[in-house]
């Protein structure tokens, strides 16, 4: 009986690195409902999984992902207009959000649509300088969606505009000087770097690591006092835990 192959691989190595990697190379890894739900699934095992300190979020073969799968976006859209309540924007693909640990994203290829959703979702964008983004909301007829929220920030509003509306691919090195992505790299020198990255995270303690991380999300959203409110609790925690 043939081993199903898993759409969403993972790999936890001794140091606690997590290789998290789109698997659909014949179809540019774009996103299918399986692989949605496998991604569900890896999201909260590695939540739950104290030996991981961080994931590295990459494509197998030429791309990172292209988007979601063109078979199945009028099921997608058809199920949204069957909702009584519309479901908010970005539910079917915000699961790097969530992870606790911190995520870099190793853009092999091209981020079009949700895979530039998925790169923007982790904490540093590292990419290839075969690498390319592309939102392509606005061709569909449709508002974009999880990038509507990363890009401003990164970028400022009229870089974002620019970046919803633009007919073309946004190439690497443009989307360095946006500040889409802190790096870029040699292909062949991608994931090497991206993991002697990783390496310094993952010299520190788990739970401390995961809780720096959401002190610094914490932060973008709360006032100075209610942040270190949140670091008092914590390093009470830590006390008490060593």
């Amino acid at each position: 009986m043939a081993t199903e192959v898993k759409l969403i691989q993972s790999h936890v190595d001794e140091q606690g690195i997590c290789l998290l990697t789109f698997n659909r190379p014949q179809r540019m890894n774009a996103v299918t409902g399986q692989m949605l739900d496998e991604l569900e699934g890896c999201v909260g095992a590695l939540n739950a999984n104290p030996l991981v300190k961080v994931v590295i979020l990459t494509g197998a073969g030429k791309a990172f992902c292209a988007g979601r799968d063109r078979d199945e976006l009028g099921g997608v859209a058809e199920q949204d207009r069957r909702d009584a309540i519309p479901q908010s924007g970005g539910h079917h693909s915000d699961m790097i959000r969530r992870l606790q640990m911190p995520t870099i994203a190793a853009v092999n290829g091209a981020a079009v649509g949700a895979g530039l959703g998925f790169v923007l979702q982790c904490d540093i964008r590292i990419a290839s300088q075969q690498a390319f983004f592309y939102d392509g909301h606005l061709s569909a007829g449709m508002s974009p969606s999880i990038s509507s929220w990363y890009l401003p920030r990164l970028c400022g509003v009229g870089a974002a505009l620019q970046v919803f509306c633009q007919l073309d691919r946004v190439p690497a090195a443009q989307a360095q000087q946006l500040g889409m992505v802190s790096e870029v790299v040699e292909a062949d020198q991608l994931i090497s770097h991206v993991q002697s990255i990783a390496s310094g995270f993952a010299r520190w303690d788990s739970e401390v690591l995961r809780h720096t991380k959401a002190l610094a999300t914490a932060a973008l959203e709360e006032n100075y006092d209610r942040n270190m409110e949140r670091v008092g609790l914590l390093r009470g925690l830590h006390a008490r835990g060593h």
